[in-house]
Formats: structure tokens, sequence, C-alpha cells
């Protein structure tokens, strides 16, 4: 136990000193940190249902319907693949330390634990949303984010447990696949009798998944009733499902480092697929990791220097894509915006929900873009062009992408809202400096912090530096249109700040090619 308890002293000691010959980072650290605290106490202190007053038999099901889906895709995985808390780097120092195979258990579920307090943390977000729309019992924050942190620490525990017993033979991971399939059939068949009664697919939907029956599914069922507690208030029961929770955890643990089984290889496996992964989402390529089709298109190289950058981003996006360069990421944003239009009330419904919906939603589609490959790749330093050119042409085309994908969504918005082409517009122009402005503040962030640190803490970082960078075109959106009530000169200002924003963070960025450690 000693010797795993100086491992972690170990890490957490290079952590803290990494961050002493980095003082910029550091600094930057406890800005956010500060922040965070605030839109902690804020998230705490609104008042919920502010915008409309959901029932909470909503909220339930929908919790019940979250954790059925998660857990069932999740032992699916886990018999193929199983799950894992470690990454490459505890492969090879901890696994070939001297520590005992429960110990080495302890070891990664230990950080587990502070993956599981980030994911946390990201929860928080979602507390402002939850809060306009359901009227939260006290300490409901409280109870929701407990569940958050149950889910994230037992969902890698089932995936190994699964694992563990499926891999010692063919036979038992085809009955562990009956079981599952069995059970998906007759989730299913109960959901249509239900259907055919009620004769209501959302009456249905919410009666069916508050069913009594689903509370006492294993660690789901726990997980469900804690984050019920949120509306519906704290009680015995919510204690004691958090002690059924904890007790299965540890009896989960314990029967995992009790089995007698190749631990090692087991966790390996799964290891190096979430590493593949990780690989995957830094490079800007599909971290799914399955084998895709892709199209065969004409084209080439006409162009040299900067340019070729472009023209190769262009070609692998046709490859990719459905038409164009129109693929999954494109439906998304679609289906967002759109779907942003009937989950809010109709009296808050705009063209302004529709593209700041998008707009957080893009966020989080534009680090997986195509320009972070270039980046590792270090012949784009050695190209005899100036770091604006290799710049500029880097991140072209998503920003055209974006532009693309902006006149799709917002051409359909015309229609949805009755809105004026300038208006449409301009919509389109500021959902594409939207994008532009997360691209250069992820490079900036690069330049900042370096790629010592957690990508996860990165990833807050750009959101926090993005959301500050954007607030005031948003306020000045929101006097404007409250004091002129005209759309076209609200919507004019938010694209001008944003336009502002995004020249100044490009001439921020290009520095990134003078220090090639930072990438």
């Amino acid at each position: 136990m000693n010797s795993m308890f100086f491992i972690i002293r170990k890490q957490l000691k290079n952590i803290i000193r990494g961050l002493a010959y980095k003082p910029l980072a550091l600094i930057g650290y406890i800005i956010i940190g500060m922040m965070l605290a605030c839109f902690i106490v804020i998230a705490l202190i609104m008042p919920s249902g502010t915008v409309r007053n959901i029932n909470g038999d909503l909220f339930s099901a929908a919790v019940t319907g979250f954790n059925l889906m998660a857990l069932y895709t999740g032992l699916r995985r886990g018999i193929e693949k199983g799950s894992t808390y470690f990454r490459f780097a505890d492969v090879n120092m901890v696994f070939t330390a001297p520590l005992k195979p429960s110990h080495v258990l302890l070891y990664g579920f230990i950080k587990r634990m502070g993956t599981s307090l980030l994911v946390v943390l990201i929860a928080f977000f979602q507390i402002p949303n939850i809060k306009n729309n359901f009227i939260l019992a006290k300490n409901g924050v409280v109870a929701f984010l407990i569940a958050v942190l149950f889910y994230s620490v037992s969902s890698p525990v089932l995936g190994m447990v699964v694992y563990s017993f499926a891999s010692k033979s063919g036979e038992r991971r085809i009955l562990v696949k009956r079981i599952l399939d069995i059970s998906a059939v007759l989730f299913i068949l109960g959901f249509v009798l239900t259907l055919a009664e009620k004769r209501s697919l959302g009456d249905a939907l919410i009666a069916y998944l508050n069913s009594v029956v689903f509370s006492y599914i294993p660690v789901s069922g726990q997980i469900s009733a804690i984050a019920s507690a949120a509306v519906y208030g704290i009680d015995l029961n919510f204690f004691v499902n958090i002690f059924v929770l904890v007790v299965i955890i540890g009896f989960c643990m314990a029967a995992m480092s009790g089995m007698n089984l190749d631990f090692y290889e087991d966790v390996l496996n799964a290891t190096e697929e979430f590493e593949s992964r990780i690989r995957a989402k830094r490079e800007g390529r599909d971290a799914s990791l399955e084998t895709k089709k892709i199209r065969r298109v004409k084209g080439g190289f006409s162009s040299c220097g900067a340019k070729t950058i472009f023209e190769k981003h262009m070609l692998e996006y046709r490859k990719i894509s459905y038409f164009l360069f129109f693929d999954k990421s494109t439906l998304i944003v679609i289906l967002g915006g759109i779907g942003s239009k009937f989950i809010m009330p109709e009296e808050a419904s705009s063209v302004f929900i529709t593209l700041f919906f998008s707009a957080y939603m893009l966020f989080f589609l534009v680090v997986q873009g195509k320009w972070p490959m270039e980046l590792g790749k270090h012949y784009i330093f050695l190209i005899p062009e100036s770091n604006v050119k290799k710049l500029f042409y880097a991140t072209l085309m998503e920003n055209i992408k974006n532009l693309l994908d902006g006149a799709i969504l917002f051409t359909i918005a015309c229609f949805m809202f009755d809105a004026g082409i300038p208006v449409i517009l301009l919509c389109i122009v500021s959902y594409t400096l939207y994008g532009a402005v997360y691209i250069y503040v992820d490079i900036v962030c690069r330049r900042l912090f370096g790629k010592t640190h957690s990508k996860a803490m990165l990833i807050f970082v750009k959101l926090f530096v993005s959301f500050f960078v954007v607030l005031p075109g948003i306020i000045f959106l929101m006097l404007i249109y409250h004091s002129a009530g005209n759309e076209f000169y609200a919507l004019l200002s938010v694209t001008a700040w944003n336009l502002f924003v995004v020249v100044c963070l490009f001439f921020a960025s290009v520095g990134i090619f003078k220090d090639i450690q930072a990438i």
C-alpha cells in the first residue's frame, strides 16, 4: 500500500511542479477556478422554474431513460472490450511496480475519482438549464450532482466486471449478449403495451419509464432514484440508494481483485482502445474507431505552399461527407438548431435562441475538425510561407464548412420564424464567426497552456475563455433589441463584435508556429 501512495504523491508533485515552471498557465488556472466558483454560486442561488414549470415526472423519466440506455451500451461494449481506469503511462509504471492486483485496482479507482469530480463540474453547466425548466427541491442540485458522480464512478466498474466474466470463454460472452438482447426486447415489448393503454406517445413514455420495476435494476435504479430526488426531495430512500450503490461498487471491486484472471491483460486491451480514442480526438478524427466506407473522389493539388493544406482538407472532407462538405456534424447542428424551437417555450422561441443554441453546440464540434491534425504534423513548420498564411489556410476549410452549415440551418430557420433575409444573412455570418472564435481560442490556449496539462481541463479553459470573449457581443445584442426592438441592428452588433474578436484572436494565434513545443 505504501508503494501505491508513493506513486500517487509523486504524480501530484509532478503536476504542481509542471505548473510552477509555467506561471502563465498557473495564473490562467487560478482565474478559471475563480470564474468557475462564481458560476457554481450563481447556479446554486438562482431560482427554479424561471422559464417554465415542467412536471417532475418528465425529469425522472428522462434520467431513467438515459441510465438504461447508458447501462445497455456500456455492458455491450464491456463484453467485447472491457473498461479501464488506466492510461498507458499507468501501464508502464504501475503495472511493473511491486503492487498487488487489488492495489492496482484501488490506484485506478482513486484516479477515476479525480475524473469523476471533473464530470461533476461539467454537470454544473447544465444546472441553469434544469432550473429554468424544472422546480428543484431543497438541496436538489446536490442530489443531481451526487447521481452524476456515482454514474461516472460505477460505469467503468461494471464494464470491467462484465468483461472479466465474459472473457473466460466464448459461451459466457454469448450468454451475456443473449441476456442483454432479451432484456432489450422485453423493454420494448413493455413500452408497446403501455403505449396501447395510454394512446399517447409522450404520456406512455413518461408513465413507462417511471414504472417501479426499473428502480430494482442494480446501479441504474439507484442512480435514477438519487437523481430524481432533485425534484421530489431528499428522503430516507435517497440515503438507502446511496448505501446500496456503495455496497455494489465495493462488491464489484472486491470480486475483480479476487477473480482468478489475467487482470493486466484484460485491462491492457481496454486501455489500448481508450488511448486510440484519445489520439483520434486530438487529431480531429472520428473517435468511434469504426471502419467506414469513404467515397472515391477525383482531385489533386494544383497549388503550392500553404494553399496545399487547404486543398488537402477539402479532399478529406469530400471523402467522408454525404454530399459536398455536409457530414454528420452538419446533421447534428441542423437538428439541434431546429430542435431548440420546440424545446423552448413558444413565447421565448426566436431566431436568437436558434443562433445561440447552435453556436453552443458548435464549440464541441470545432475541436473535432481537421486543422488540429496539421498542428501535430511538423512539416507545416517547414513550409516556406509566412505564419499568417499557414494559419489562414490551415483553418480556412473549417470556416467554410461552418459557413455552409450555417447557411443550411438558417435558411430553414427563415421559414420557421418568418425572419427577413437581412436578418438570416447576419445569422449565417455570426454563426460562422462563432466557429472562428472557437478555433482561434483553441490555438491561443495551446500557446498559453502547452500540451503537458490535462486535456479535459483545457476544454474547460477553452469553454470559459470562449464564453467571456463572446459575452460582450451577446450583451450588446440584448441591450439593442430591448431598447430598439430591431432584430437587424441587434444582430449587427453581435456580428461586429465577433468579427473584432476573431481578428484579435487570429493575430494572437500566429505565434503558434514559433514554438513547436507548444503543440
